[in-house]
């Protein structure tokens, strides 16, 4: 009898030492969208469990989207730390000292802080995401050389093509048309700004891209610049010239509801199918926590 007993405790040892392997060893998984607003459709279909991106996005979505936000929430105490939204251009030619196009959107933007800047982010609910101090703090007039190849090339062609996703609140619309959002707006209210200055007459055209190859858009010159809640870096920065940031942001998670007791920690999400927008800040987060490289 007592050898019976024995070898069940000790099957049973073997299947529960088994079984907290398989828990312990179980990874999560990541898988990368074309857009931000996939995020949602992932999460309601159950073909994801939490998606990582930027609260701005997340939370006007939340706010306006019922049909696609009814089951979802954002996760409070799961924190990651601030980031900026900025313009990026192409890095300056080799003996210059900075694109022209990136100080006259700077020009712009700091003219326009306390009027066109702040209605838009009003109207958008981004009041509370308005940068005030970098403005003045990390910004004075460039001196040097400025290169003025892309600033020429626009003149030339008498457009600037600005590379953008369809990303609400920043982009709002169809791929055909697009009817608002924060960076459509700022960004006409800013180039008209410098045509006034200027007495240039620049028009905008926006190039529809797909945010994983915005590298490569920008490397072959088929867009100027991108202007669409693109995060600051220091990878970004020293490949791109990038404005002074005018837009706060964080990286969120947005879980269903039905999850809320599930996903709670940093750690929780280790195990998790979890998905955010390709090339994105939400998915370097996910790479950092799942140890991808």
């Amino acid at each position: 009898m007592k050898r019976i007993i024995v070898a069940l405790l000790a099957v049973a040892l073997v299947i529960s030492c088994v079984v907290g392997i398989a828990a312990c060893s179980k990874k999560g998984t990541y898988t990368p969208l074309e857009a931000q607003a996939n995020i949602f459709t992932e999460l309601n279909a159950k073909t994801a469990d939490v998606g990582i991106m930027d609260f701005t996005m997340a939370n006007y979505l939340l706010k306006t989207e019922s049909s696609l936000a009814g089951n979802l929430m954002l996760v409070d105490g799961i924190e990651f730390e601030k980031e900026y939204y900025g313009i990026a251009f192409r890095k300056a030619a080799t003996g210059k000292d900075y694109n022209k196009l990136t100080d006259l959107v700077n020009e712009a933007l700091i003219a326009l802080k306390d009027t066109s800047y702040s209605t838009i982010a009003t109207k958008y609910n981004a009041a509370a995401n308005k940068v005030d101090l970098a403005y003045t703090a990390s910004y004075a007039k460039k001196t040097g050389a400025a290169d003025e190849t892309d600033f020429n090339k626009v003149g030339t062609a008498g457009k600037i093509v600005i590379g953008y996703t369809l990303n609400a609140p920043m982009a709002i619309g169809t791929a055909s048309s697009l009817t608002g959002g924060i960076d459509t707006e700022l960004a006409e209210a800013v180039v008209a700004y410098i045509n006034e200055q200027l007495g240039t007459n620049i028009a905008i055209e926006w190039k529809l891209i797909s945010w994983g190859n915005k590298e490569a858009e920008m490397e072959a010159g088929t867009i100027d610049c991108i202007w669409n809640g693109l995060t600051i870096t220091d990878a970004r920065s020293a490949m791109w010239d990038i404005t002074i940031p005018y837009l706060e942001n964080k990286q969120c998670v947005v879980i269903r509801k039905d999850d809320k007791d599930k996903y709670t920690t940093a750690d929780s999400l280790k195990s998790a199918m979890l998905v955010a927008e390709d090339g994105s800040a939400g998915e370097d987060v996910i790479k950092e926590l799942l140890g991808l490289e």
